[in-house]
This record gives C-alpha cells, structure tokens and sequence, in this order.
C-alpha cells in the first residue's frame, strides 16, 4: 500500500512539472519602432506649365498671349472689340482660376498688371472701368509686389481709368505769313478778291542758250 501510494505521488509529480519544463522560453520583446516625424510638404508655389486653369481651359503661357494679342488689336483697331471681349473675359476667368489654385505664384502680379494695361488700351467707359477694377485687384492680392505698389500709387494720382488725352488739331497757317515767306503761286488775300493771278516767282538760273558751253 505504502508502495502504491508512493507511485501515485510520484506520477502526480512528474504531470505537474512537465509542462514548465516543455514550456517554450519566451521571445524577448520586440523593440517598438521608433515613429517618424510627419513631414508637411511644402505647396507648390509656381503653378505648371501643363495645367490649365478657367472655364476655357488655358494654361499660362495661353493666358500671357492672349493678353498680348488682345491688346495688340485694340492697338489697330478699337471696333475689334466686339469680338474680342469673350477671349478678354474667358482670360481674366482663368487668372481669378489660377489664382484661387496657386495664390504664392510669382507670375500672377505681373500678369493681372498686364491684364489692366489691355484694358487700359479700349477707350471708352468700359474699358476704364475694367482698368479700375483690375488695378484694385492687383493692389488688393498683390499690394507688396512692385506691380502693386506701382498700381497703389496709379490709382491715388487718378492715373487708371483716365480717359486718353488726343492731341489737338494743329492751327491752320496764317495766309499771310505763308505769303510772307515767298512760296511759289502764293496769293495774298486782295489778289485773291480782285481775281488776279499770283505772282510768278522768278528762275534764279540763267536761260541755258542752245549751243553754249556751261
């Protein structure tokens, strides 16, 4: 009996201590990574030549030569602008656009100071109240840019919008005095109301005789 119990202990022993001796060994825990630092890149300042920006789609250089070509025919002809005032308004359209996507772009100052001098070129009311509208966007985006302190300074001395001074007609000459200097055929006013010729004026060469040596 004693031995029985004996073995029962023993059994009973061996049972309880296995599983700690077949227990794997636990894995060293792993080191957390480290997390890095999220870096915000930084906004494109200069929109692409590749983008397009408004309702027409025009990229920049687009948007640069229609500009030109508007003020270019307003040059030659201001009746033209009945034709050309979609491509104006579809080109302001896209400058507000690109604008709106690239606020930082070096370009816009001098592009909507080009704009203002397009319209500056139409001269009738239009046209100035365009001018003026277009400088006070320039001054109000862009008021550290050379353009918009130029324009700032333009709109205080009332320079934008002002109508195109024409030069005046030159006086028609006074008939006596060009009857004073001696033209040929002149007439003076009291040969011209008794109907008599002008005076003809005299060769200063001599007659040239046939035969005779010069």
């Amino acid at each position: 009996m004693k031995r029985l119990l004996a073995c029962i202990s023993l059994v009973a022993l061996t049972t309880t201590a296995a599983p700690a001796a077949v227990a794997p060994a636990a894995k060293p825990t792993a080191k957390p990574a480290v997390a890095h630092a999220h870096v915000k890149a930084a906004p494109i300042r200069v929109a692409p030549a590749d983008e397009y920006f408004g309702k027409l789609k025009m990229s920049v250089l687009g948007i640069r030569n229609t500009i030109k070509d508007v003020g270019a025919n307003l040059d030659i002809d201001q009746t033209r602008w009945q034709q050309l005032a979609s491509k104006a308004d579809f080109t302001e359209d896209a400058v507000r656009d690109w604008e709106k996507k690239y606020p930082h772009d070096t370009w816009l100052a001098k592009t909507v100071f080009s704009l203002e001098r397009m319209y500056a070129k139409l001269d009738n009311e239009e046209g100035r109240s365009r001018a003026i509208a277009s400088m006070k966007w320039l001054v109000r985006d862009f008021p550290k840019s050379w353009y918009g302190k130029t324009g700032k300074k333009e709109l205080a001395l009332g320079k934008v919008g002002k109508p195109v001074e024409t030069a005046s007609a030159s006086a028609s000459p006074n008939p006596e005095v060009v009857n004073a200097t001696g033209a040929a055929g002149a007439v003076t006013s009291d040969q011209a109301s008794s109907g008599v010729a002008a005076t003809p004026v005299p060769n200063p060469l001599p007659p040239i005789t046939p035969g005779a040596q010069p």
